[in-house]
């Protein structure tokens, strides 16, 4: 039987928020960052509903990703966001994916093996106004991509930057950013380079800064219902979203405890009560964060429930004694909503003093992801390792026989020799 931890993702969500984020932005291209295996939410069913609402290209961090993308069956423009290795030149050929040129090394690289290969490679450049990661420096960035420009068999597509601090409170460092951007723009187009897609506005900036939506768009937190911490309210208002991940467990053992008794690892938590404690089949090692101790709360039949006592690595205590008739096998929702009441990502992730980036990407391999697409769920993952078999068998494939290499092809079953 499968473990009843489980995040749903609500695929229909997911296209809404595109539907919504393209009505804002008029005729302009929307680039979807589904990188990080889209936010933890599983990049090839994300970015199949979002190519299906009208996402025009999809960004990614690593070539692996972009590769990911072309063999689930996307075939619109997908970009990497930074630099990768020379030694991925051939695979970003292979699969048509945007190289990103953050030096004139690469991009020479990247022309040279085109050329040899009689293809021709597009890329977009990164220009460094102040996030200073990667990227030409924006007091010399004019310069090399002139040079760039005039490399054999390489098409500049796009050229962008990256906003340090858009979601804070004021926008001076988000607008000499820009003004930076739009300066090296212009002196390309005096020297009569046109570059099709002029790009920088992230979530943030999407929601607060409509000056920086020139030709595309670039969003990822709002494509999952998210907003960016730090926004007031008018800038949370500008667009309505639809939460996309849920997280959900049952209760998997509860027991009446008397007053003075201390729970968990560390024996940090004292019940002041006579207190009906559950044990919850989720952990830190399935991205319930172990700085939830003692702080998280989560939803057992419409109630809040505390957590008490440290998170463990699988399992995690919380006080039902204020929700009348809890008991094993009652539903419990870590993030999402039950009997009207809601607990967002949002919401636990200020709680801990992070991102709500964090929550999302932290959800673990071992936690199921069932879909929802037209209010159903249509399919559901297995437990996934980050070692399969195939590769165990790899591993060890020149090791000596012994007891484990004479199991028959199952040999996780009752029987097997």
């Amino acid at each position: 039987m499968a473990r009843p931890t489980h995040a749903r993702i609500d695929l229909d969500a997911v296209m809404h928020n595109v539907g919504a984020v393209k009505a804002l932005i008029g005729e302009r291209k929307l680039c979807a960052a589904v990188k990080a295996d889209g936010y933890g939410h599983g990049a090839p069913a994300v970015a199949r509903a979002m190519s299906a609402a009208g996402a025009d290209m999809f960004g990614v961090a690593m070539t692996e990703e972009g590769v990911e993308l072309r063999q689930c069956g996307i075939r619109k423009p997908v970009i990497l966001l930074t630099a990768v290795a020379e030694s991925d030149i051939d695979e970003i050929l292979d699969y048509d994916l945007s190289a990103c040129i953050t030096d004139e090394g690469f991009a020479r690289k990247l022309s040279e093996r085109a050329v040899r290969r009689n293809l021709r490679a597009s890329a977009h450049v990164n220009v460094d106004t102040g996030m200073r990661r990667v990227g030409l420096h924006h007091t010399s960035a004019r310069e090399a991509i002139l040079r760039i420009g005039q490399l054999p068999n390489i098409r500049i597509e796009g050229i962008f930057s990256h906003f340090a601090c858009s979601d804070a409170e004021g926008q001076q460092t988000s607008k000499l950013q820009l003004a930076r951007f739009l300066e090296v723009v212009a002196a390309l187009k005096s020297d009569g380079m046109r570059v099709p897609l002029i790009h920088m506005a992230n979530s943030a900036g999407v929601l607060r800064m409509p000056d920086s939506y020139l030709d595309c768009v670039r969003p990822g937190l709002i494509l999952y219902g998210l907003h960016p911490q730090g926004l007031s309210h008018l800038s949370r208002s500008a667009v309505h979203l639809k939460p996309v991940l849920s997280l959900q467990t049952v209760i998997s053992f509860c027991k009446r405890v008397p007053a003075g008794e201390k729970l968990g690892y560390g024996h940090t938590f004292t019940t002041w009560r006579e207190s009906t404690i559950a044990t919850l089949p989720i952990g830190y090692h399935d991205g319930y964060m172990r700085q939830y101790s003692n702080l998280g709360q989560v939803l057992v039949r419409g109630r809040r429930a505390s957590v008490v006592g440290r998170v463990c690595m699988d399992q995690t205590l919380v006080d039902v004694t204020d929700v009348p008739g809890a008991g094993v096998g009652d539903e419990v929702v870590i993030y999402g909503e039950q009997r009207g009441r809601r607990i967002n990502i949002e919401e636990m992730a200020l709680l801990l003093g992070r991102v709500p980036y964090e929550l999302t990407c932290s959800v673990g391999g071992r936690v199921r992801r069932q879909y929802v697409l037209n209010g159903a769920v249509v399919g559901e993952t297995a437990m996934r390792s980050l070692v399969p078999a195939s590769l165990v068998q790899q591993i060890f494939a020149e090791r000596g026989s012994g007891q484990d290499e004479q199991a028959q092809t199952d040999p996780g079953r009752r029987g097997a020799a």
